[in-house]
């Protein structure tokens, strides 16, 4: 039996209209998207920008820079390798590198956490955190919940 053309076409016309009814802002990423933007930079980057939150790929082989955020909280979320992360104290050397973000060498009198596979640790806006310890391996994601004024 031979289906009239018209009717063949509608498995797609569905698709279609399924993929219409996504909700607005949803963004996807594929892995091999997500393992690229992982590989670029120094730390890898920015996998999704929204005017509330941003997701960072991230991979980091040997320590960053002390930080402070303003506005943005940091969750991270760890899938592979450990790392000791510095928070609290004050930031050593510390200067404004952007609006609402501070750069520093170090951090002095702040409490050592341990990232490892599964680790989820959330850092408040304002808070001094310094990925000071890592060994190669170490790969994470960065969600920053932006908090508007």
């Amino acid at each position: 039996m031979r289906l009239p053309a018209s009717l063949m076409l509608v498995p797609f016309a569905f698709a279609a209209a399924l993929a219409a009814d996504a909700p607005a802002g949803v963004q996807y990423k594929k892995p091999a998207e997500v393992d690229a933007m992982r590989a670029s930079g120094d730390t890898g980057g920015i996998l999704i920008a929204d005017a509330d939150f941003k997701v960072l790929a991230g991979r980091r082989d040997k320590p960053g820079q002390a930080e402070v955020h303003a506005t943005d909280t940091d969750i991270f979320i760890v899938i592979d390798g450990h790392a000791t992360i510095v928070l609290g104290g004050s930031v050593v050397e510390g200067k404004e590198t952007a609006p609402g973000e501070i750069r520093g060498s170090a951090i002095k009198d702040g409490t050592d956490y341990l990232l490892e596979k599964g680790t989820v640790l959330t850092v408040p806006r304002g808070t001094p955190h310094w990925v000071r310890d890592t060994q190669p391996g170490f790969r994470y994601f960065v969600v920053k919940s932006v908090a508007h004024k």
